[in-house]
């Protein structure tokens, strides 16, 4: 089980570590059905799926990875970015012996997902992508402090305190009053004053300019696989005219629900997002 205590997890799920040249990719498996990976966004890890992952158990298998650079997996010197983990996914994958699966994706790992579906289709069964990044056109001002401001050339966060972590949680919440927030504050404020913390910033550093260099709205009309694209009514991180733009060069039949949350649905709204999912999937099937 490694670094992640086995009565953390929901029944039915266990912590793997696969094996590859850059390191080792942490992976929870688990449930009964078609396979459907879950892909993390940025700074996140598997635990954001753990709300959700029991009502999609009953009738998939659960492959729920951490990101080269995130969570529980190896933080090696990698050109961390959705284009690069769409690749990871799909290697993560083929070790499986997982020929095709259903994908979701939140907000960073939606646009990874989003790519894997441009760039594999052939891996693609279906497509859900909860808040995704990829939407962008041009940087907003506070995209542009991120590059100029907060990270310096060797890739270090020139301002760092863990009140931070408390405002940019907070900020992601529709409903920072929900009692999901202290435990995720709480738990990433933890891995951020480990020893692990100057990989953490190389990776986020990378990981987000890389978001903001590679948006995907003008080529996912490509997409071959059936979509369901989740918005979080009240979502400041990805705001709702990159949702329209990702949704209005999408293919016909694309489907589009709107929760009133913010950027973190996998927590403040799990049972409503599950029953999304299922019930996309379920059509699907």
């Amino acid at each position: 089980m490694n670094r992640l205590a086995s009565q953390a997890l929901p029944p039915g799920l266990k912590s793997y570590h696969l094996p590859f040249d850059w390191g080792n990719l942490h992976l929870l498996a688990g449930g009964m059905g078609a396979p459907l990976f879950m892909v993390h966004g940025l700074g996140g890890s598997c635990h954001d799926f753990l709300a959700i992952a029991p009502e999609l158990a009953r009738e998939h298998t659960l492959l729920i990875p951490d990101l080269p650079g995130f969570g529980y997996s190896d933080k090696p010197d990698l050109p961390y970015g959705p284009a690069f983990f769409a690749q990871v996914m799909a290697q993560a994958a083929q070790y499986l012996g997982v020929k095709r699966a259903h994908w979701l994706g939140h907000s960073m790992g939606g646009q990874a997902v989003l790519t894997l579906a441009l760039e594999r289709p052939e891996m693609v069964r279906s497509l859900v992508a909860v808040c995704p990044a990829g939407g962008q056109d041009g940087l907003k001002g506070w995209q542009r402090v991120m590059q100029s401001v907060l990270a310096t050339e060797d890739e270090h966060l020139r301002f760092f305190c863990p009140y931070m972590i408390n405002l940019l949680i907070r900020m992601c919440y529709g409903d920072p009053s929900h009692p999901s927030r202290a435990e995720l504050t709480h738990r990433v404020r933890a891995q951020w004053q480990s020893p692990e913390r100057p990989l953490l910033e190389r990776s986020l550093i990378r990981s987000a300019l890389s978001i903001l260099q590679e948006p995907v709205w003008r080529r996912v009309g490509d997409i071959q696989a059936p979509v369901l694209l989740v918005q979080g009514e009240r979502d400041r991180v990805v705001v709702p005219a990159e949702i329209q733009r990702l949704y209005a060069h999408m293919p016909p039949g694309t489907r589009w629900e709107a929760l009133p949350s913010g950027h973190l649905p996998v927590y403040s709204m799990a049972p409503e997002l599950a029953s999304l999912v299922r019930d996309f999937l379920g059509g699907v099937n």
